[in-house]
Order: structure tokens, then sequence, then C-alpha cells
């Protein structure tokens, strides 16, 4: 009937509003039933209205190497040289002028080395000599050695030409040569203003006094018989005390003056000169009979080593440096 209206359906269904058109994308948040029930926006603090579901998390980036799908490839394996290198320890830059540091240390090393060789080579030497003769008299036999150089020597003591001047040598080995040595020694300290001659020239011989006084009582040898004595002593015979005391005053007058000489043929004859003038008291002491010849061996090497002692003492305590310098 027109003008009617009909409840009865016309077979063909009316399309409905809700139902998107074929190929139409589907509307975000209407027909999916989990995000219908989310809000449609969430603001965040600072007023800004972000999609359904809150504001998305920022991408961390992975780290290079990673082995997660989403990183960089991982690393291959280091080569030895690459991790030894790693491991090595780091060593601090060198600062300017180290190195010519370390080569000034070295060389002052090596000078006080080469310095210090013939110093102690010569006081090693006088204490073993002394050391080793004092063992051959206290502890053994000596006559082997004595006997045959104490005649020796007396026979020829009387030639003319010799008698008068060993007398002469032996009475100034002890009093005169100290006075001697002392005054020139006063002398230089005057002219230099200096007290360094004399401390080492009156050391020299008051510790060549002292030591060959102790090793006496130490020793309690008697000395030659007496008829073979052409001068009158008293005493113990070892060491011999003159030979001592002048090898002692006459080397530490050599090093003094050592020092005031420029030439290098000077110097060898000084030292030359104080070495034999030793020698020469020592021989006189057994030519004369009052001494036997391990008493003027053990004085040499006992008269030797006191003046090394004395000089490197007063060079450590006035300069800090030991050994002294050779002249």
């Amino acid at each position: 009937m027109s003008g009617q209206f009909s409840l009865e359906s016309t077979g063909t269904p009316e399309p409905s509003r809700h139902v998107a058109p074929a190929g139409a994308p589907e509307p975000t948040g209407v027909l999916d039933p989990v995000r219908a029930r989310e809000p449609a926006g969430v603001p965040d603090p600072a007023g800004v209205l972000h999609p359904a579901g809150g504001p998305e998390a920022p991408e961390v980036p992975e780290p290079p190497g990673s082995d997660s799908p989403g990183g960089a490839q991982a690393h291959e394996p280091l080569a030895p040289a690459r991790i030894l290198k790693r491991l090595a320890p780091v060593q601090a830059p060198v600062p300017a002028g180290s190195a010519t540091r370390h080569r000034g240390s070295r060389e002052r090393s090596r000078r006080r080395a080469v310095r210090f060789l013939p110093w102690s080579t010569a006081l090693l030497a006088g204490l073993l000599v002394f050391a080793a003769t004092s063992f051959l008299v206290l502890r053994a036999d000596a006559g082997f050695l004595d006997r045959p150089v104490l005649n020796a020597l007396v026979q020829h003591r009387y030639a003319a030409a010799l008698h008068g001047p060993m007398t002469y040598l032996t009475h100034a080995a002890e009093g005169p040569l100290v006075i001697a040595a002392v005054l020139l020694a006063l002398w230089l300290s005057w002219r230099d203003a200096s007290w360094r001659p004399l401390v080492l020239v009156g050391g020299s011989a008051a510790l060549a006094v002292v030591a060959a006084t102790a090793a006496k009582q130490a020793a309690y040898r008697a000395r030659p018989p007496a008829r073979l004595w052409e001068i009158q002593e008293s005493g113990f015979g070892f060491p011999s005390r003159h030979t001592v005391l002048a090898t002692a005053v006459l080397l530490t007058l050599a090093w003094v003056l050592a020092e005031r000489l420029a030439g290098r043929a000077a110097r060898v004859a000084l030292w030359t000169g104080a070495a034999v003038l030793s020698l020469l008291a020592g021989i006189c002491r057994v030519a004369l009979g009052v001494h036997w010849p391990t008493d003027v061996l053990a004085g040499l090497a006992l008269g030797t080593a006191v003046p090394l002692l004395v000089v490197g003492a007063y060079a450590l305590c006035e300069t800090g440096r030991f050994p002294p310098p050779a002249r």
C-alpha cells in the first residue's frame, strides 16, 4: 500500500553505518575490542596529547659489537699481537732532559768507580800483606825467610860506603823526619789558609805510632839476637815502628805535594822517591841487626794502609765523597 510504513524486509539489507566500505582502512580504536577499552589519548605533563597506549619509549641504540639481533655484528677475534699490545702497561712519557740526566749519573758513577779502584786496591793489598805476615810470624815459623836475608844484610853492612848512611837514615826515619814533615805541612796550611795539609800529615803520623805500638804489644815478638845489633834498641820487634812511621809520613806528604805539581812526570818522580825512601828505611833496620825482615815487611804494609785510611776519612768528612780523587 502506497504511503504506509512497512516493517517487512525488502530482501536487500541496508548497509550499516558502522561497517566500513570494502577497501577502506580500519579506523583506529573502534572495532578492536582491546583498543576500544583504552582511552582515546593520554596527555603528558607538557599537555601534548599522545595516541592511545601512552607515549612510546625512546629507542636505545645498541652498542656496536652486540650479539643481539638489532645490534651490529660482533668483532672478529683479535690477533695475538693486538692482544699483547692492549695488555702491555702504559708507559708514562719521559720528561724532557731526563735522558741527559741519566747519562750524567752513569758517567759520574763510572768516574767514581775508576777513582775507587786504585785506592781500594792499594788499601786491600796493604792490609792483606800485613795480615799474611802476621799469620806467618805468629802461627808458623818465619825463620826460613828471616835468617837468610838477615845474615846476608849483616855481612855487608860494614862496607865503608854503607855503614854511615844506614846509621844516619835509621835515626832520621823517626824523629827528624816527622818534625820536618809537620813543619812543612804547617807552612802549606798557612799558605793555603787551610788545615788540610797539617791534618793529613799529623793524623797519619799519630795513627802510625798508635797502630805500630798496639801491634807490637799484641805480637810480643823478640828482636834478633843482641850480638847482631849495630845500634841499641829496646822493646818488641814486630812490626818495625820506624818503618811504619816513615812510610806513612812520606806517602802522606807525597799526597799533599802531588796536587801542587802540574806535570805527570813530576808526580811519578815524587811518588817513586817516597816509596824508595820508605823501603831504604826498612832495609837499614834489618842491616843494622835490630829487626827481622818480616818485621820490616809488615811495617811497610801497615805504613801504606795508614795514609790511605787517613786521606779517605778526611775526604769523606770534607766533601762527602769517598774515596778522594787520585793524585
